[in-house]
């Protein structure tokens, strides 16, 4: 854990936080900055900055986090939620400690949150991104 990261000293109990899920490896808390009524932030308890540096037994225990902090937003606050992952600084991540968003969204609630900018994909753009994928998947030894 790190001594600067505010996640880790929420994890560790050292900074003010209202939990919602804890176990083991997990902890859930309600975001102080919320962009809707019950925004969570579901983290590991161990300092990851992404989730592809994560071990894989600690990636199923978020999952399995995660499930249960969904399984309460479904029945005490809403059905429909985001659940959103935001990776490195370009993508928006402001705390770099791996987090999952969980914003319950309500009717007439007025957030978009969407995939702005698509765009129909080509051929030449799909053999670009699979010939790039491929290769680096053969670095991986997988």
């Amino acid at each position: 854990m790190s001594s600067s990261c505010a996640f880790c000293r929420i994890a560790r109990g050292e900074e003010k936080a209202y939990v919602v899920y804890e176990d083991e490896h997990v902890i859930a808390f309600l975001d102080i900055n919320p962009i809707s009524e019950g925004h969570i932030l579901v983290a590991p308890k161990r300092h990851y900055e992404r989730l592809s540096c994560m071990p894989s037994d600690e990636l199923e225990a978020l999952a399995r986090g995660l499930q249960r902090v969904l399984v309460m937003v479904e029945r005490g606050l809403s059905r429909d939620y985001n659940v959103v992952v935001n990776t490195g600084r370009g993508a928006g991540q402001v705390v770099m400690h791996v987090h999952v968003h969980v914003v319950p969204r309500y009717p007439g609630d007025g957030l978009r949150v969407t995939m702005t900018q698509r765009h129909r994909l080509t051929e030449e753009e799909a053999v670009r991104v699979l010939t790039k994928l491929n290769e680096a998947k053969a670095g991986t030894g997988s």
